[in-house]
C-alpha cells in the first residue's frame, strides 16, 4: 500500500511509516517543481501555534462589547472571523 500525500496550494504533507512530514512546493523559472522539507507535521503544528499563541491566524478580538463569533468569511462576506474575549 502506497503512502499518503495531502496537497494544500502551496504545502504538501506526506505519510511514511506512520508519521507525516511538510513540504512547501516551489517552481524554479522553467516551472520545474520542486519540493523543500519543512519537517515533521506535529513540529510544525506546534512552532505555529506558540507563534501565534494558540489563536487562529484569522481570529481577531472584536471591539466593544459586542459578543463574539467563530463565524468564518465567506466569498460573500468582508467581515473577519472574531473570537470570544475573556
Amino acid at each position: 500500500m502506497g503512502n499518503k500525500v495531502f496537497t494544500f496550494g502551496d504545502i504538501r504533507i506526506r505519510e511514511v511509516k506512520g508519521k507525516y512530514y511538510v513540504y512547501k512546493i516551489e517552481k524554479d523559472n522553467e516551472g520545474n517543481r520542486k519540493d523543500h522539507y519543512v519537517g515533521p507535521l506535529d513540529k510544525v503544528v506546534k512552532i505555529t501555534l506558540g507563534v501565534l499563541g494558540g489563536v487562529p491566524p484569522n481570529a481577531v478580538d472584536r471591539p466593544g462589547f459586542e459578543p463574539g463569533t467563530s463565524r468564518m468569511p465567506t466569498e460573500h462576506s468582508s467581515r473577519l472571523s472574531y473570537r470570544p474575549t475573556g
